[in-house]
């Protein structure tokens, strides 16, 4: 079984309570990003673009801890950037345990073993150690933009398992993704002990530097999570609720429930999910009260929202299906007992979706320093705020509405609050960190590379850009 039973009754009698409440917005997993910072710069990634000073900002343990009482899910996931980068990251898993919350914390690895050895961590049922795995050896250090990471990753999942931590691993998947080598790739994580594999299409980042990869169609999607779970076999352990996977497969719909993985950043409380960045609460009530849900997921007509379908969104939505009627129920407990099949039982076709809600900074409009607010919270870069007295602030601004604008100084660590009256005017004066410049070098580079060793010639060993990770 991938998840324990433990896990597995905390979950479902948190989630009955909720629906004996009346709750429909409800968290099931708090997404805690404690940094942004990153020791890789994955191609399909769209997170970690942000200038110097914001990838040196670390949460403070003491923040993270009243962010997750405040939200109260009973699972929490770490991601980032790379968490285990985090100066204190040991105080905050240390702290999350002692909460009784059922922790994911992702890496890619490349310091998993180091702080082992150090002993950050230690072992609990509470903690699983999710590991970035995006494939066998090629297709995984080509995905992440650095060779040899597949060796030291599985490495350092063998040596976890061994010192008794629960390991998982997390594979976010593109286009190019070989359903047959990744069927030999769920047969090698068994074989090294991984509890259980979680599986999703990418989703695509605006900000990520491969445009290229992702699965614009829900329907390439469908059929390639198809060609994954043919016949599957009974060995491979999956970290996810069989009516999520059941979904992948075209096999059954589901609505996105964005709510059920808020997530909480240095900058906040992130409008609407983990994926979108529209704005920032400062409470999580705020988020849960003030966001327009209707606005986002498929059937809001959303054009950023019509490919996705990403467990963050959809992983929620199928939890609470199970619990809220006898056929979510059964259908679980028979995917959970006969395994997974893309044989097995009809497609199906979503309902149409029949309006279109613009939100965000698409709405605006209305004047030119309000246009021009948006469009800093969207740039992946400082930018120089001059105000109505002619005094001028530069830094990264990442939440801006008709009260105030938020930003983080170029030359601080902490955050200035600005009353919207008071600005006059904003230029964009750094460097956009997501100009994409950089994956097209690496193609190149890569390219080469592959090109020397198939003529038998010398090549060494070759990474992403180190400017990019400064």
């Amino acid at each position: 079984m991938a998840v324990p039973l433990s896990q597995m009754w905390t979950v479902a009698s948190y989630v009955i309570k909720q629906k004996l409440l009346g709750r429909k917005h409800y968290p099931l997993v708090l997404m805690l990003e404690p940094l942004y910072r990153c020791n890789l710069a994955c191609a399909g990634c769209g997170k970690i673009q942000y200038p110097a000073h914001i990838l040196k900002q670390e949460m403070d343990p003491e923040v993270a801890m009243k962010a997750v009482d405040e939200c109260g899910a009973p699972m929490v996931s770490i991601p980032g950037g790379e968490p285990l980068m985090h100066s204190r990251i040991g105080e905050i898993v240390a702290g999350l345990v002692k909460r009784k919350k059922y922790i994911y914390l992702c890496t890619n690895a490349l310091l998993l073993k180091q702080r082992l050895e150090q002993g950050v961590l230690q072992p609990s049922k509470f903690l699983t150690i999710n590991v970035h795995m995006d494939g066998d050896e090629e297709h995984h250090d080509f995905a992440v933009c650095r060779e040899g990471t597949y060796k030291v990753a599985e490495e350092a999942i063998q040596m976890a398992v061994k010192m008794g931590f629960r390991v998982t691993t997390n594979s976010t998947l593109f286009k190019n993704a070989d359903p047959e080598r990744m069927r030999r790739f769920f047969d090698r994580m068994m074989e090294i002990g991984v509890e259980g594999m979680t599986v999703s299409p990418g989703y695509h980042y605006q900000k990520a530097p491969d445009q290229q990869s992702f699965l614009r169609e829900r329907a390439s999607t469908t059929e390639m999570f198809r060609a994954f779970f043919k016949k599957a076999p009974k060995k491979w352990q999956f970290n996810l609720s069989p009516l999520f996977m059941e979904f992948l497969m075209g096999k059954r719909h589901l609505e996105c429930t964005p709510w059920g993985c808020p997530a909480y950043s240095l900058f906040g409380w992130q409008r609407p999910c983990y994926l979108l960045q529209e704005g920032y609460a400062r409470t999580f009530k705020e988020l849960i009260t003030e966001t327009k849900w209707e606005n986002y997921g498929r059937a809001s007509g959303n054009t950023k929202c019509q490919s996705c379908m990403v467990h963050c969104g959809y992983e929620p939505s199928a939890v609470n299906h199970t619990f809220s009627s006898i056929e979510g129920f059964f259908a679980t407990a028979r995917a959970t007992l006969f395994g997974v099949d893309s044989d097995r039982g009809k497609n199906i076709t979503p309902p149409p979706v029949t309006r279109y809600i613009e939100t965000g900074v698409e709405k605006a409009k209305s004047d030119a320093v309000t246009q021009a607010l948006a469009e800093a919270v969207d740039f992946r870069g400082d930018v120089t705020i001059t105000l109505h007295d002619g005094t001028k602030h530069v830094g990264y601004i990442f939440n801006a509405d008709d009260r105030v604008v938020e930003y983080f100084p170029a030359n601080r660590p902490d955050v200035i609050t600005l009353a919207r009256h008071l600005v006059a005017g904003v230029e964009k004066t750094g460097r956009d960190m997501a100009d994409g410049k950089t994956w097209e070098a690496w193609v190149k580079k890569y390219t080469e590379h592959k090109e020397k060793l198939a003529r038998g010639e010398k090549a060494e060993s070759i990474d992403i850009f180190p400017e990019v990770l400064s």
